[in-house]
């Protein structure tokens, strides 16, 4: 039996508003004024990313973003197309998730988790990748808030803001 790979379902703005949600509830755990909107265009498509998913075996939240990336160079190859590629859905993402109230957007550009709980028997539904994309963006945010700033997050990934 031959599996299907959507593309579609996994880049949908529902389901990337999601993967912010688990994003920016890990940053907010450890920093409570909210990850930049910036990080969160580079969260998502690593987080999303199947090719790079096997980087983030043998980690945990006390792995953090440099120790990481000194493990896996491999992901900071293609990194800055990636994220060119992914603007539009990330982008999206977050209109979704701040129309839905899951997201807010404060005036400072920092995200914040809205008044609206995800259904937790939408989150179960969910598939065993699309489960993972959610859990690694939990990850990162829990790395981007011990970081540093949105700067110094650019700079370890290789990438200029």
């Amino acid at each position: 039996m031959r599996v299907a790979h959507d593309v579609y379902a996994e880049t949908n703005p529902a389901f990337c508003a999601a993967v912010l949600v688990e994003f920016t509830k890990a940053y907010l755990s450890v920093r409570p004024e909210g990850p930049e909107t910036p990080v969160a265009y580079l969260a998502l498509p690593v987080a999303l990313s199947g090719e790079l998913a096997a980087a983030f075996d043998r980690t945990n939240k006390l792995t953090g973003l440099l120790e990481w990336l000194e493990r896996s160079p491999q992901v900071q190859v293609g990194l800055a197309e990636r994220v060119n590629a992914s603007l539009e859905i990330v982008s999206d993402a977050i209109r979704f998730g701040c129309f839905a109230g899951v997201l807010v957007m404060r005036q400072d550009a920092r995200l914040q988790l809205g008044g609206k709980k995800m259904k937790q028997s939408a989150i179960s539904a969910l598939g065993e990748e699309p489960a993972q994309a959610m859990k690694r963006a939990a990850r990162l945010g829990h790395w981007f808030s011990t970081a540093g700033t949105t700067r110094t997050i650019f700079d370890m990934m290789g990438l200029t803001v």
